[in-house]
This record gives structure tokens, C-alpha cells and sequence, in this order.
């Protein structure tokens, strides 16, 4: 199996972009009473069009997609809706790290102190598969880490921020996730915001249909679902 980076210059003129849950439901036939079961399985599904496409832009798709061999492959896709977090920018790898004028952590009269940098976003604390939090540190202190809805990036995953999370004044923060966290990833795993992917592949192997008349643009559809 190859997976391929998805060309920079092909953004979607429309799309769908989702988790989609597994989750089994069982109704009674005498009370009606429901019981549902989250199981293993969530995956993001993408629905992406294309149109139109000039000459050329038309044949770096269709390439891919027949580079993808239908569902043999993979590429790495992302939602195109939200490529940047939300949050503050700034992290507290944008603080340098001393040497200071002091250095016995004294607490100024107003009650403030330094902000001293300790690295970018990062895991606070290992998280074991199927987490759906993380304990995370290096963010500013007091600001907006991330916004319900900001993707986030670990161990090659996407995962999204489920709610609203301001950090500490120390630059921790607790953040939701879903789905839940596909494997176990270790302390100080570095987090990532910025065009965050996952990998995905073709639905069926007729994604590289094209209905258009013949002339000097392509309309294109495709369907994605993760590659789990």
C-alpha cells in the first residue's frame, strides 16, 4: 500500500466532512426501550467536489485518483473547512526560556510572575488507546487553547476538540477529543494544528467518474472514508 500527500493546488468547491460513529442500536419490540453501544470504529468520511476544473487541474486529480487504484491506496486528506486552530497563537515555546535576571521564582507584589517558555503544545501526561481527553501543557497562560470544532493532530490521527478549553495559568489545559484516541501516545507527543490530515481512502472503485460535457472544464466527485 502507498499513501500519497494530497496536491496543495486541488481545494474542493464544496464538501462533506464528518465523524462518523459506530454505534449499534438494539430496540425492544415490547417496550421500545433503546439501548445504544459505542463501539471501536468511528471514522471520518469526506465527500469532496470539484468544480470546475480547468485542463489541467483536472488531470492532477483524475492522476491521483488513478494513483489511488480504488481502495488499494491512500491519501492524506484534511478538512478544508478549518486548517487553523481557533485558539491563541501563541504558545509558550514563543517565550524564551532565560536565562533571567533572577531565578528564584519570586512572585512579583501584584501577584504575577514570569511566563517562562516549556515548548510548544505538547502531552502532558501518556494517554492510552481510546482516551477521550488529553492532558496537555505548553500553552499561554490564561488564553484560549482551542475552540470546539479546532482539529488536532497526533500520531498521523486527526482528532477534534469537542468543547471550548483555556488553559491554566500555567499552560495546561484538558482537552476533549473525538473519537477516541486510535492508540496509546506517549508524554511530551508533540500536537499538531496547522492543515492537520488523517489517512483516507476511495469509497468504491467508480470515485473517478466524471459527468461533464466535453469542453474546457471537468466536474469531479469523490468520496473518502479513514483508512483505519
Amino acid at each position: 500500500m502507498t499513501e500519497y500527500a494530497w496536491p496543495a493546488e486541488l481545494r474542493p468547491s464544496r464538501q462533506v466532512f464528518y465523524l462518523q460513529p459506530n454505534t449499534p442500536r438494539f430496540v425492544s419490540p415490547i417496550t421500545r426501550q433503546t439501548q445504544v453501544l459505542r463501539r471501536e470504529g468511528a471514522r471520518w468520511i469526506a465527500d469532496l467536489t470539484f468544480d470546475p476544473l480547468n485542463a489541467r487541474l483536472a488531470g492532477v486529480l483524475e492522476g491521483l485518483l488513478a494513483a489511488l487504484a480504488g481502495s488499494v491506496n491512500t491519501v492524506r486528506l484534511r478538512d478544508f473547512r478549518r486548517e487553523f486552530r481557533t485558539g491563541d497563537p501563541r504558545s509558550q515555546g514563543d517565550v524564551p526560556s532565560g536565562p533571567y535576571s533572577f531565578n528564584d521564582n519570586t512572585i512579583f507584589t501584584d501577584n504575577t510572575g514570569l511566563v517562562v517558555g516549556s515548548g510548544n503544545p505538547s502531552l502532558a501526561a501518556g494517554a492510552p488507546r481510546g482516551a477521550l481527553q488529553l492532558s496537555t501543557q505548553g500553552w499561554w497562560p490564561n488564553a484560549l487553547a482551542v475552540g470546539a470544532g479546532d482539529g488536532i493532530g497526533l500520531g498521523g490521527r486527526l482528532y477534534m476538540a469537542t468543547a471550548r478549553v483555556t488553559a491554566s495559568g500555567t499552560g495546561t489545559a484538558t482537552i476533549p477529543i473525538a473519537p477516541p484516541l486510535r492508540a496509546a501516545a506517549p508524554i511530551g507527543e508533540a500536537l499538531i494544528f496547522n492543515k492537520v490530515t488523517t489517512p483516507m481512502r476511495l469509497v468504491s472503485d467508480d470515485e473517478s467518474v466524471n459527468p461533464t460535457r466535453p469542453g474546457r472544464f471537468t466536474a469531479i466527485s469523490c468520496r473518502f472514508e479513514e483508512a483505519l
